[in-house]
């Protein structure tokens, strides 16, 4: 390949995503600035220097003010967000950083980065170089030639990707790729607004160039097409040879600089420093001695200490801030090797006594921990040295290797490190071994820390110790799709995952008390991992035959809706689809001829969109009660028997503790937390959840527990008295709303109330109240103006927990969960009322999550010590479902209920309620 070598950056492209990346957890200077953008974009151009060497560079930018597609087509980009003030602000300082590196910063008025990137590709072409547009955008794709690439940046810790032709027309089922501007010109362009034809996505239109070859060919051929299609490409005709110019970037933009102009500089260091200094970052800072090197030979691999190791990669490690000392990662040195042999294994495992951790991972192929197929595991020693132990398919071999592997598991005094151990828990214990070992979970670690990043191993392992090299599952579950790894990649891959594990004990561990989050691992989190673990390998019994019955009498009823459907529509449609309902609704039936359209031109039918229009029409309505069954048919009732776990008859649901940013444990397969319970066909599921044969199912759940909390935190008076003295709190609060007495408060004022309780907290608005109670607006600000003053101490917490969250950039639960709230100070008004809402009420549900954990490990702690045969086999929400042995009731029930009443002792008395049946439905 030659030597001349140049790159072209999509300025505002790369600017966007840095500024996105670090959004959750931004960068603020001590004067208040943000400055994720400009750190993301320096740190990704000072990755590019120094692994691709360039010798010639430049970065694009947009100019200020329209362009010539603006001139021809007023809408384009029409729809885009104002540009945030934060980015703004950080374009100069990016554009005197790139000038200072010596790099040319190109920009011409009238045309798009894209159209200058266009010309100097084409110009470099013919001057004899390589260039690589460096940029995530599709639309470079019309560009790429044999010596003109697409260099996209790399994502999660993946490394980066070029796309040259073959790549381009495999990515979209196109012959050449020129054919980018066609495809862009039938599906349209979302983010810059060209229209494309409405009703063709992205499949539609790669099928129609695929048999046509352009826009043009097909439109001189539309006789050709059949049905719906046809008259949409007719009535659109215009419109898509519109979209294709619209698409096209221009090639022949009057760029007034060579590309020999365009040679990598000398940076200026001392221009350098300034800015960095200005901006806080003292990594780049410390970098600075090393650039002068940089400019004339490949760089060295970047070492670990402040680097980001992508784009996408964890901000909140990025320049060591913590001040953690990180072992970097380096696969060249890293001793790994492979064990098949139980004796082996056994001298390797008796090497291990005293080792005060080891790191451990999986290889296992399955959809479930349940069913999955295990093939080995890896263990790491130290950073650097790990093996691979191959379980055998032979029963007898693989008895033998389980025994020889089970100490490691079940010493007392070596910690297991695991990205998810209660799978290790899991897949031991179905070879019989119990895993009795004192452990730690990265995963877990790092959830307390950033609740609402990606825990994925490999952006750990990418961000924390400049391993790039765990691209190979965006979950670090090798089995998540049943995949298996290409024969001999098993033991690098594997020992590759222990060993990283490993080095991400101490800083992670490091970070948990450096923030105060000890309790929360320790007495919390670490503990329940057990519990869900016993859970899981529990499992439900479901029954099939109450299932069966409930599909015959939902399918009957659902025909006999759709009947209905087509009667009031005056027309038969699909009422699965949604641009037919869109068209009877508001096409047929007028409903609204403003209605809300998509951007593909259809109407908007969401259920959200509907639910808007339910008095409008009894259609409506209807159509969202046939959505509603249909998924209780799909998701549930015809779901679950095919989850049943042949070998136990159960079902074994996997619980999550890492997913939502409340701190709620989530399931899935099934999702038990989103089985319905407000409709009475919802409810009729929970018959099909019934008790091992001989025994009986029991339920316990918080009574109202948030607003507990919530009065317990705020310490509204009022709101307390109503609980101690154990009055309805729906019913208090609608007398003191509408100056009642209690006994004279109606059904449909305690409804209300009940409503502004829960809404209000979570900062429900009189638009948004309105809705829901079908009210009209003036009378929801007034329930909402009585509630405040009823309650006045809740508006003050609600102001106190916002401004705090201003302050600091994060809330706490009760115990110490943090909720981390980077928008809270967005100039974005939409942007920032999500997070004062989540200011309000992450708190609140973090604080009821916690206590039920508490809850839960106490109980599994009592169960234990009493050798009860009693299993917890759920958790809902607030609740908690048993299996139990019926000798075993009455102790039971005065366990759960003291462990659920003493998880928090506040100002508020917890309240519990516990129900007997022979399924969840008669239980609950």
């Amino acid at each position: 390949m030659t030597d001349k070598k140049l790159f072209l950056l999509d300025a505002y492209a790369l600017i966007y995503r840095a500024y996105y990346a670090l959004i959750r957890a931004p960068r603020i200077t001590s004067q208040g600035m943000n400055t994720s953008a400009i750190f993301g974009f320096v740190n990704t151009l000072d990755e590019v220097l120094k692994k691709e060497n360039p010798s010639h560079i430049a970065v694009c930018f947009d100019p200020s003010g329209p362009t010539f597609r603006h001139e021809m087509y007023e809408a384009y980009k029409a729809q885009r967000e104002k540009q945030p003030e934060d980015i703004t602000r950080s374009v100069p300082y990016i554009k005197d950083i790139i000038r200072a590196y010596g790099i040319p910063v190109v920009e011409v008025p009238g045309y798009e980065a894209d159209d200058v990137i266009g010309t100097l590709s084409r110009n470099a072409e013919r001057d004899g170089y390589t260039t690589y547009m460096m940029t995530p955008d599709k639309d470079y794709g019309q560009l790429v030639t044999d010596r003109v690439f697409m260099y996209r940046p790399s994502v999660r810790g993946a490394d980066i990707e070029i796309r040259g032709p073959k790549e381009v027309c495999a990515k979209y089922g196109i012959d050449t790729p020129a054919q980018v501007i066609d495809l862009l010109a039938l599906e349209g362009d979302a983010v810059d607004n060209i229209p494309g034809c409405p009703g063709v996505g992205e499949k539609t239109a790669a099928k129609l160039i695929g048999e046509w070859g352009s826009v043009e060919n097909l439109l001189d051929n539309t006789s050709q097409l059949k049905g719906a299609m046809q008259k949409r490409i007719i009535e659109n005709a215009e419109q898509i040879r519109f979209s294709k110019i619209l698409a096209t970037i221009k090639t022949d933009v009057p760029v007034d600089i060579s590309i020999d102009a365009l040679k990598r500089g000398i940076p200026d260091t001392s221009e350098l420093a300034r800015i960095y200094g200005e901006l806080e970052f003292r990594t780049f800072l410390k970098r600075l001695s090393d650039v002068a090197a940089d400019t004339a030979v490949a760089a060295p691999k970047v070492e670990a200490e402040g680097v980001m190791g992508s784009l996408f990669d964890m901000p909140q490690v990025a320049e060591n801030q913590t001040g953690i000392d990180v072992a970097r990662f380096d696969e060249t040195t890293a001793s790994y090797r492979t064990l098949d042999s139980v004796s082996e294994v056994e001298r390797f495992v008796g090497s291990l006594q005293g080792v005060a951790q080891i790191g451990v991972a999986s290889y296992a192929t399955g959809e479930c921990d349940m069913t999955s197929r295990w093939h080995g595991i890896a263990v790491a020693t130290s950073p650097g040295n790990a093996v691979y132990i191959v379980l055998p398919g032979d029963a007898e071999q693989r008895r033998q290797m389980v025994t020889a592997i089970a100490p490691l598991f079940q010493s007392s005094t070596t910690v297991v490190v695991s990205h998810d151990v209660k799978r290790e828990m899991i897949l031991l214990r179905r070879e019989g071994v119990m895993f009795t070992a004192p452990y730690f979970d990265t995963g877990i670690a790092h959830y307390l820390l950033e609740p609402e990043m990606n825990h994925a191993l490999p952006r750990l392992a990418a961000a924390m110790l400049a391993c790039h090299t765990l691209d190979y599952d965006n979950e670090s579950r090798l089995s998540k799709k049943g995949e298996m790894l290409p024969a001999g990649e098993e033991a690098k891959r594997l020992c590759e995952m222990a060993d990283v594990t490993l080095r991400l004990h101490r800083p992670l561990l490091d970070r948990i008390d450096s923030d105060g989050l000890r309790h929360l691992m320790d007495d919390i989190e670490l503990p329940l991992v057990g519990v869900l673990a016993d859970m899981e390998w529990t499992g439900v019994r479901i029954d099939v035959h109450a299932l069966a019955e409930l599909q015959r009498r939902f399918s009957t009823q659902l025909r006999a809706m759709e009947e209905d459907a087509y009667r009031l529509a005056g027309t038969t449609f699909n009422i699965a689809s949604p641009s037919q309902v869109g068209e009877v609704l508001f096409g047929r039936l007028q409903l609204d001829p403003k209605a809300k359209r998509t951007k593909k031109g259809g109407y908007s039918t969401t259920e959200e969109i509907l639910d808007k229009y339910r008095d409008a029409h009894p259609l409506v309505g209807l159509i969202l009660d046939i959505r509603g069954l249909r998924k209780l048919l799909t998701t549930y009732i015809e779901a679950l028997p095919a989850m049943i776990n042949p070998a136990t008859g159960k079902i074994h649901t996997t619980y999550n503790q890492t997913v939502t940013a409340t701190g709620r444990i989530s399931s899935a397969n099934p999702n038990l937390q989103n089985i319905p319970i407000r409709t009475d066909n919802g409810r009729e599921i929970r018959r099909a959840f019934i008790a091992d044969p001989g025994c009986v199912f029991m339920s316990a759940d918080y009574s109202q527990i948030e607003l507990r909390v919530i009065a317990d935190i705020s310490g509204d008076k009022d709101m307390i008295d109503a609980f101690v003295s154990d009055v309805d709190i729906h019913q208090a609060t609608a007398a003191k709303i509408y100056h009642e007495s209690l006994e004279s408060v109606t059904p449909e004022q305690r409804a209300k109330a009940k409503t502004a309780n829960f809404g209000i907290i979570y900062g429900i608005s009189a638009f948004g109240l309105a809705q829901r109670l079908r009210i009209p607006r003036a009378e929801a600000k007034e329930l909402i103006d009585g509630y405040f003053r009823t309650y006045p101490h809740i508006r003050e917490y609600i102001a106190e927990s916002i401004e705090k969250a201003k302050s600091q950039g994060y809330v706490t639960t009760i115990m110490g969960r943090k909720r981390m709230l980077p928008d809270i100070n967005s100039a974005n008004a939409v942007v920032r009322g999500y997070a004062e809402r989540n200011a309000v009420n992450a708190p609140i549900q973090g604080s009821a999550a916690d206590i039920i954990k508490v809850a839960m490990i106490s109980v599994a702690r009592h169960f234990r010590e009493r050798g009860l045969k009693s299993r917890m086999i759920m958790q809902v929400h607030d609740e908690l479902i048993f299996n139990i042995v019926p000798e075993e009731l009455a102790e039971v029930q005065e366990i759960v209920t003291a462990d659920m009443m003493g998880a928090y002792k506040g100002k508020v008395p917890l309240e519990v309620s516990s129900g007997v049946g022979h399924n969840w439905l008669e239980a609950h």
